[in-house]
């Protein structure tokens, strides 16, 4: 016999003492869970700032901070008496640094400030950051203001710089330091064959080069061989780092074929050298490899591959050894936020990287 329906459901929800409780209990937190859900939607919280004005106020106080490091980083200095300790605090490369001390031990002297730009590893970039800061003390001359460049009209005429004598070549534009190293180079056994040998010369930069190569006239030489013992000795090897192949690097006594593979290794990554000292940056590169070969090396600078600070990617730009991972996106989050770099400068007054970074990397940026 059916039972009723009413007594089916009656026996079905028949509990314990201990299951009606829990029933309670959970019927009660539902209870209360549900109006605290509809109570907390109900309040507006509002905060006493907003949070758009903290952020730009931080953002100023950051770029204050940053201009007062940079003014800091900067000051007049005379380079022909400032001290070691003081050259540390400008933010320029340290291999710069050791050759301004080199030149002065050596007896070379600053007579105005475009004669700082000779400095063996010193590029127009650098030496433009810090042109405004030179003051050259002299009995002759104040330079307290910006020394005015000497104007120079080019002879007419041609000069071989196998044969050409001291006074002949400041004639035409080259000034006593750089004269003199021709006169030195060929006393100790040196030759030009080609104009662009100039530029293995100490105090000679690609931008002189280019003021004086229309004018350079070398007569063919015959190949010099020098006896040495049991071999024949060629002469000297220059070679210039951004546009020379590993065949070319073999011939530097010191480089074999594995540095000259770092080398170019390394001259990808950068997207060329403009300073041979950069080599010293070459996975176990020596110093002492690097000091014998100093005057067989040259960089020119005008072959430096630009990095497009508003266009190139994450990818792009932390491939370069100068750049580290959180520069990279810090550069990226400000170009998305702000839109593009307007200029280089930007980066050390935005914070995003300091002097000496800037200083290193700037000949390899652009803002085109």
């Amino acid at each position: 016999m059916k039972k009723p329906i009413r007594q089916i459901f009656k026996e079905y929800f028949n509990f314990l003492g201990k299951d009606r409780n829990a029933v309670i209990a959970l019927c009660v937190l539902i209870a209360v869970v549900m109006a605290g859900h509809l109570v907390v939607n109900r309040i507006e919280l509002k905060s006493q700032y907003d949070l758009t004005e903290v952020m730009e106020a931080f953002k100023a106080w950051e770029s204050e901070q940053e201009d007062q490091q940079e003014i800091a980083a900067y000051f007049e200095f005379d380079p022909n008496t400032i001290t070691a300790e003081s050259l540390d605090s400008l933010p320029i490369p340290r291999f710069i640094r050791r050759n301004i001390l080199r030149y002065r031990s050596a007896g070379g002297t600053f007579s105005q400030p475009g004669d700082f730009r000779k400095i063996y590893g010193m590029n127009d970039s650098i030496f433009a950051e810090l042109e405004p800061y030179i003051r050259i003390s002299s009995e002759k001359q104040n330079y307290d203001e910006k020394a005015k460049p000497i104007e120079f009209e080019m002879p007419t005429g041609f000069f071989d710089p196998n044969t050409a004598t001291t006074d002949e070549l400041q004639q035409f534009g080259f000034n006593q330091f750089q004269a003199s190293n021709v006169v030195k180079y060929r006393q100790s056994g040196g030759f030009f064959t080609q104009p662009s040998d100039l530029l293995k010369i100490y105090g000679i930069d690609s931008a002189f080069f280019m003021r004086v190569q229309r004018i350079i006239q070398i007569e063919e030489q015959p190949e010099v061989e020098i006896l040495s013992g049991s071999f024949r000795e060629r002469a000297p090897v220059v070679v210039e780092l951004n546009s020379a192949d590993s065949l070319d690097l073999v011939k530097l006594r010191g480089i074999g074929p594995v540095f000259a593979s770092r080398i170019l290794k390394y001259r990808d990554l950068l997207g060329g050298f403009y300073s041979p000292y950069q080599l010293l940056e070459v996975y176990g590169f020596p110093e002492e490899t690097f000091q014998a070969l100093s005057q067989n090396l040259m960089a020119d600078s005008l072959k430096v591959e630009k990095l497009r600070l508003n266009f190139a990617g994450y990818t792009e730009l932390v491939r370069h050894p100068y750049f580290e991972r959180d520069q990279v996106q810090a550069i990226l989050n400000f170009r998305n936020a702000n839109g593009p770099f307007s200029s280089n400068a930007q980066l050390v007054s935005e914070g995003l990287l300091d002097s000496a970074k800037y200083a290193a990397l700037k000949p390899y940026l652009s803002c085109r």
